[in-house]
């Protein structure tokens, strides 16, 4: 199948899956109240949103240079910028792809193997699901309360929860990790290269795990973590800061705030662009435990996850453009 094409069909099936959820959470909302709302909204606290945006993806920018730089390879700090928020743009149009397209984007321009480059934004990945767990469990002792309320009012998310620590269910998971485990030992050890493509999946797991280990070879440990840390203090810091700009949400605490956070990340996750649909739905199942009012949790989940879309087009969109020129310019007289 041509590549633009299985794109593009991709593409409307993720979106499409995107609207069907968006279309289900908002299918019995007041439109007119929504309308109403939004002029009611004080959005000079976007502002400082979108500037706490900016630092959280400076910070990813810095820490993945470091993982980087133990490969042996200088990147600049422009072209893992930009590369970051180019992932982002690739994210809104097909989920996941955004992370195979900023590896491609420093690959290509600081002359890096991509499967060296997936290696470290493998291990930014498992980083970033370790933080944000730690959150979770941070958001749990704050809001215990809420959280087995919101088990009790969603009792389909037990359900599943269930289903998939079945013994069934555990049994299928381990019998594939243990085949997967075999099968990788055997490519690794170079058992199946009579087989081309299990040579050149060898040659490229080498580079892949060069690239997982690098996290041990950093050289600024403390400023790693630090970094680490930070992203995801500035992600929660723009939804505490989100709170003032609402009426309805000016008097909830840091602990509320945190709730909020976690269940928009969670929502993310869905393979939908910018997690549409789940994100609404999983912010406004937050807001109403918090006490706020339907309408009003979903106005205020509308304009989040709009905006930040939108910052998040124009940024990939400033980025293609500079990325090119940033590179025509010689190394010495462009040193980041």
């Amino acid at each position: 199948m041509n590549k633009t094409l299985k794109n593009l069909i991709q593409f409307f099936v993720f979106l499409g899956f995107g609207l069907i959820l968006f279309w289900l959470v908002y299918r019995n909302t007041d439109w007119n109240t929504i309308v109403d709302g939004l002029s009611q909204v004080n959005y000079w606290w976007f502002l400082l949103i979108a500037a706490l945006g900016f630092l959280s993806h400076v910070s990813r920018a810095i820490r993945w240079n470091m993982l980087i730089e133990p490969l042996g390879y200088k990147t600049r700090f422009w072209n893992t910028f930009f590369a970051v928020m180019t992932g982002y743009f690739a994210n809104l149009a097909v989920p996941r792809l955004g992370e195979v397209a900023r590896c491609g984007v420093v690959a290509k321009y600081d002359k890096i193997p991509i499967s060296k480059v997936l290696g470290t934004m493998i291990s930014e990945r498992i980083i970033d699901i370790i933080t944000m767990l730690l959150f979770l469990l941070l958001a749990v002792v704050a809001e215990r309360g809420l959280y087995s309320d919101f088990i009790t009012a969603n009792p389909g998310i037990a359900d599943n929860v269930n289903a998939l620590l079945s013994p069934v269910s555990l049994s299928i998971l381990a019998i594939s990790v243990l085949s997967g485990i075999l099968l990788f030992y055997l490519i690794i050890k170079g058992r199946l290269d009579r087989y081309w493509i299990f040579s050149r999946i060898r040659n490229f797991c080498k580079n892949l795990y060069s690239g997982l280990v690098s996290v041990k070879n950093v050289r600024k440990k403390f400023w790693f973590v630090f970094h680490s840390i930070i992203i995801w203090v500035l992600y929660y810091l723009m939804v505490v800061v989100a709170m003032p700009a609402f009426s309805f949400t000016d008097n909830l605490g840091m602990s509320a705030a945190l709730l909020v956070f976690i269940a928009g990340t969670f929502g993310m996750i869905a393979p939908a662009p910018n997690g549409m649909g789940a994100y609404h739905f999983m912010v406004i199942q937050a807001l109403l435990l918090l006490g706020v009012l339907r309408d009003d949790a979903a106005l205020f989940a509308f304009l989040i996850h709009s905006l930040q879309t939108l910052m998040l087009i124009a940024a990939g969109l400033i980025s293609l453009i500079a990325l090119p020129m940033i590179n025509r310019i010689p190394d010495k007289a462009n040193p980041l």
